[in-house]
């Protein structure tokens, strides 16, 4: 068994090399405290709804077994289990989701992707006259990384002597602050980079902050997304609330990303472009390894029910079709699954990444499905 949380696609990649049929649970287990602890209860109302189907008595048993280890207060868990009893299990922290259990070809990733791509990697950086404070975190339930920096200068304060030292002294602790946020901006620049992050959450005194925006490389300026929040890098009250307002930002930059990709999608339909969009254009540019961005409707979005509802394959990632002659197998005996799912196997294993709409959303793909491609075919 495996428990890690889901920070890179290779995590991903392993569940597909687990024996069809696969199972694929998702418990989420009740908060610790007073009250009835239904987990038992829950776990087993999970392994009936599995009981009729291609399930093999190993792999139930491996499901229970694997799922027992959760308890009041743990996070909420995804497990994947192969017919012959191979298991998988993540954390999910923060996760929204009900119970479910699927027997399938193919495991059921769609919840676990939806976690992922909620807990983006992010640098938030708090920043005052003499330094900062630096957390980095990396994408999924992986730990924090806090850094404090040190800026070389100590000169600070601008109201010391008066008469004609004060101009200079005035000059030499501006330039001590320019200097502290120029550590600091390459303290951050740094950190993006070894991250992979993409959005950068800045605080603290203003006029440190202006120091250190002005400081940072222009790769970051406009590789990434910066946005602010108000309080200091010392106590002030605004730390109570830090936690929610950092946590709103980030669902606010996943939204605009997906809100971003969804517009490129579509402008860059039609004949010769790199965007498409619905069911049989998209299986067909996964089936010629040309999906750099493959987009989904979350399930209750609204949107139309993909047609066809399944999808079929073979073992190559590129064995993909929406008809079973369309996938040309040694035996003669491709698989098929939820097309959605199906979707996404063939992009982890070509290195595609994919992109969940929110629920609710209008004006998304047509039946819930598109792609941004890598190049055009004719």
């Amino acid at each position: 068994m495996t428990t890690a949380p889901i920070t890179d696609n290779p995590l991903v990649h392993e569940l597909y090399e687990l024996p069809a049929p696969i199972l694929t649970a998702y418990l989420n287990p009740p908060n610790p405290g007073p009250g009835i602890d239904d987990t038992d209860l829950r776990i087993r109302a999970l392994l009936d709804s599995l009981r009729g189907t291609d399930a093999s008595p190993e792999a139930l048993a491996a499901l229970g077994s694997v799922l027992g280890t959760l308890r009041p207060g743990a996070a909420p868990a995804a497990a994947f289990v192969g017919t012959d009893g191979q298991t998988r299990m993540f954390a999910l922290p923060g996760a929204e989701i009900e119970d479910q259990a699927h027997c399938a070809a193919v495991p059921h990733v769609l919840p676990l992707l939806v976690w992922r791509q909620r807990h983006p990697a992010f640098a938030l950086v708090l920043l005052d006259r003499t330094g900062a404070e630096l957390l980095v975190q990396p994408a999924g339930a992986a730990e924090p990384v806090r850094t404090t920096v040190a800026g070389p200068d100590d000169v600070i304060e601008r109201n010391a002597p008066g008469g004609t030292a004060q101009a200079r002294y005035q000059h030499r602790a501006e330039d001590s602050w320019q200097h502290n946020a120029g550590r600091a901006a390459d303290a951050v620049a740094g950190a993006l980079a070894a991250s992979g992050a993409e959005l950068l959450i800045v605080g603290g005194d203003v006029r440190a902050e202006q120091y250190f925006l002005d400081q940072l490389p222009a790769a970051v300026r406009t590789g990434v997304a910066i946005k602010t929040i108000p309080g200091g890098r010392h106590p002030d009250g605004s730390e109570q609330h830090r936690d929610k307002l950092v946590q709103a930002l980030v669902q606010e930059h996943v939204n605009e990303e997906s809100q971003r990709l969804l517009a490129r999608v579509q402008d860059r339909s039609g004949p010769d472009g790199l965007g498409v969009q619905g069911p049989a254009p998209t299986i067909h540019a996964l089936s010629r390894a040309q999906v750099q961005v493959l987009l989904l409707a979350a399930p209750g979005n609204g949107a139309e029910p993909p047609e066809p509802t399944t999808a079929w394959f073979g073992p190559q990632p590129t064995d993909i079709s929406e008809h079973r002659g369309g996938v040309l197998v040694p035996d003669g005996q491709p698989e098929h699954g939820p097309i959605q799912e199906v979707l996404a196997r063939s992009a982890v294993l070509t290195d595609a990444d994919i992109r969940v709409l929110p629920a609710g959303w209008a004006g998304g793909a047509p039946r819930g499905i598109g792609a941004l491609c890598r190049f055009a075919v004719s």
